[in-house]
């Protein structure tokens, strides 16, 4: 699994910026649940990428259902950070988390 960390300029919150933009203007990010924490891309509907909040921190958790699919959803999500929110983000942090059992 990849995790993300989506580090903003001062006074901002990067949640609601990615909460307020999918939810008004995204055309092809979409929410899969009411509470805003589940997003989904409308070109891989079966994996998702899970989203929080960390004192304005975003995390986000990439959950492919397929293992293809962990590139493109990473890529795009990326991607889409950077071409919305690149004027008030300081840092998009990548990290590998292990899932299973190391051999």
């Amino acid at each position: 699994m990849i995790s993300i960390q989506v580090v903003p300029g001062q006074g901002v919150d990067a949640y609601k910026l990615l909460r307020d933009k999918v939810t008004h203007e995204a055309a092809t990010w979409y929410w899969a649940n009411k509470a805003k924490s589940r997003l989904r891309h409308s070109q891989v509907k079966k994996g998702y990428i899970e989203v929080a909040s960390a004192e304005g921190i975003l995390i986000a958790q990439i959950y492919p259902k397929e293992p293809k699919d962990l590139f493109y959803l990473s890529e795009k999500f990326i991607g889409r950070l950077i071409g919305w929110f690149d004027d008030e983000l300081v840092a998009i942090n990548i990290q590998f988390v292990r899932t299973g059992k190391l051999r």
